[in-house]
Order: C-alpha cells, then structure tokens, then sequence
C-alpha cells in the first residue's frame, strides 16, 4: 500500500484525528507505527470480508485456452490461427489450442463458440464470411453473428483482388471496365460461389460502375484458376493469401486490389480508389471472437493480448508471407469496422438478388 512521506509535522489529517482521538499523538513515527498497525489489521481482516467467490477468482488465464477456426487444418485460416495462438499463449503464459471445427461455410464452428461459456477461454477465428455475409445467405443461421459473439478485434487484413487472364490485353482497371461496358456479357468472372467474397466483390464493381460482367461461380476460388490460367474465364476475385502464388507465378495478372491501401507484397498494383473507383471497397478481415455476453474486463484483456501479438516483428512478417496484413485495432473500432460491412453488404446482396438458401 502506498505511503504518504512523512515531512517532519502533523497535517491537516494527522489534526482532525488527534481531535477525535486525543490519546493520540500525531508526531511522525507515532503516525508509521498507526499505519503499520491499521495495514496488518486489514490484511487480517480483508480475506474474512470477500465473497467466498471474488477470493477463490484467478488471475486470467489460469489453464489453457481454446480457438475455435471455423475451417479444415491446413488452410490459410488454420495458418493464421495457430500462428496468432502460439504468440498469444507465449503472452498469456498459457497455452492456446486450436481447434477446428469445419463444416458449413464456417457455421458450425462460429455457432460452437456461440453456444460455449462466456468466460473467455473459447474464443473463435471469424471472419467477414462468417459475421458479415452469413446472415444474408442462410436462412436459418444457427448463431446470431452480430448479438451471440463478443468482438475482441482484427487479426489480420487481407486484400481481395481482381486477377486476370495473363493474355488479356488490359493494363488498368479503367480499361477493363471500359470494355465491360461497350461489350455487355463478354467478360466473365471467377468466385469461390455465391455469396462468397469474391462474388460480392464482383457485384460490388458491377453495381457501382454499371459494368455488364457473366458471374461464373466454382466450389472454392482454387477451382476457379485453371479455367481463368486457361482463358474460358476473363478474371477470378480473390482473396490476396489465395491468389498470391497464382500471381508470383505469372499465370493470372493482378489489376487491382479492393482495400484502402495497397499489398506490401504487391506495391505495385493500385487500389480500386486509386485507379477511379473507390466505391468498391471490400476487405477480406480474419477477427477474434468470444461468446455473448464477456465481461468488459475479459474483453480488455483478450484484445490487449491479442494487440500485443499483432505487434511482434516475427509474427507480422510471417503472416504477411501469407499475404495478410497483421491489424491490430482497438476493440470499439473492430465494432465499427463490423456495423460498415453490414451495411455495405446487405446492399450488394440487393443489388445482385441474391437470397438466402
């Protein structure tokens, strides 16, 4: 307990207690031995007078923790998640598993951690897919994406980008959109299916430039490459950590990138605001989660953690080898950022008639 220095005389303090108490005398060693004195009682007494549960509460986090990534091991999103896990567990001074939970488009693991305790050591890897576009898609979604999860904060951003067929002639989006629309159906585009990233960012750009694109939707975006590499398909929109090698490779050739900045692994390429077209802006964002209801001290806790983590050298530089930008964010702002995707998602889905299976 901290201590007031004693300055050689009686305070005001020292005053108004000698008048309650005239036995006793304010000098100042008189005034250590009262403290020392007062300090033990109430070491004493302070366990007795907690409730049984505030005493018998650990430190946060007293056992392992567990996160939840929505998806099959071995994809980007397991990569990231065991990457953040590990660096998290080093700073928590305990461990924290991945588990995954793959099924449903990422459903099945996002209404998993819904449905566990909220205490903080389940936690979820979402994503825009999984808080954002989900609800726009199925009917009958078995979490509440926006009122069952706790947002913590953004683990990493990754740009969507439209990719192109090597041979085509293009040099820049405009030219590209300048053809779309003196040739309505001629280009054709790629995308993991309807509803996903890719096919939003699509109609993304078709809705706010009025240009005439074909959709041509495949299983994943993997499927998609070989018949945007062969030329049946002009273009693929993709996520930047599932397209990267396909580009490095020089088989598809990066137009554009629909985030408010530009790769670090492809300075080169300008954002859809850069090359005229601001309006179609879509990221890609991996976040953190937690069940309802975390209380505001877990949440500070866990997004402070996470932040930190974000922050090391090691761990920013091996997850922008992914091509995912590590995004450390305040917690009110990773709420924000959630409230802007769905409403900007919510009219591309309009636009484009897509509904809900």
């Amino acid at each position: 307990m901290a201590r007031t220095p004693d300055v050689g005389g009686a305070g005001p303090a020292d005053a108004a207690l000698a008048t309650e108490n005239p036995s006793i005398v304010a000098g100042p060693g008189r005034r250590r031995a009262l403290v020392a004195g007062l300090g033990a009682a109430a070491g004493g007494l302070l366990p007795a007078m907690l409730p049984a549960a505030a005493r018998a509460q650990p430190t946060f986090p007293s056992k392992p923790l567990r996160m939840v990534v929505p998806f099959a091991a071995g994809g980007v999103s397991d990569i990231v998640g065991r990457a953040v896990g590990q660096r998290m567990g080093e700073l928590f001074g305990q461990p924290v598993v991945i588990e995954n939970r793959a099924g449903a488009g990422g459903a099945v693991g996002s209404e998993f951690v819904a449905n566990a305790a909220a205490d903080g050591y389940t936690l979820l890897l979402s994503s825009v897919s999984t808080i954002a576009i989900g609800p726009f898609l199925v009917k009958k979604l078995g979490y509440d994406p926006v009122n069952g999860l706790t947002p913590i904060g953004i683990v990493t951003y990754a740009p969507n980008v439209l990719a192109i067929h090597a041979g085509l002639p293009f040099k820049s989006l405009a030219e590209l959109l300048a053809f779309a629309k003196a040739n309505p159906g001629k280009l054709s585009y790629g995308s993991a299916g309807v509803g996903s990233i890719g096919h939003l960012s699509g109609e993304l750009l078709r809705s706010v430039t009025g240009s005439d694109m074909v959709h041509v939707p495949y299983k994943t975006s993997a499927a998609a490459y070989p018949d945007v590499i062969g030329g049946n398909v002009s273009m693929v929109f993709d996520t930047l950590p599932a397209a990267i090698n396909h580009i490095k490779a020089g088989k598809v050739r990066a137009l554009a990138v629909l985030s408010p900045r530009r790769a670090a692994l492809m300075p080169d390429v300008p954002t859809f605001a850069e090359a005229g077209v601001p309006e179609a802006t879509l990221n890609f964002w991996s976040g953190l989660h937690a069940p309802a209801n975390l209380s505001p001290a877990l949440v500070a806790r866990l997004s402070e953690t996470l932040n930190k983590a974000l922050n090391a050298p090691d761990l920013k530089e091996r997850l922008l080898q992914l091509g995912a930008d590590a995004f450390p964010v305040s917690q009110p702002a990773f709420v924000a950022q959630i409230k802007d995707d769905v409403a900007r998602i919510a009219k591309v889905v309009k636009a484009a008639g897509i509904q809900p299976e």
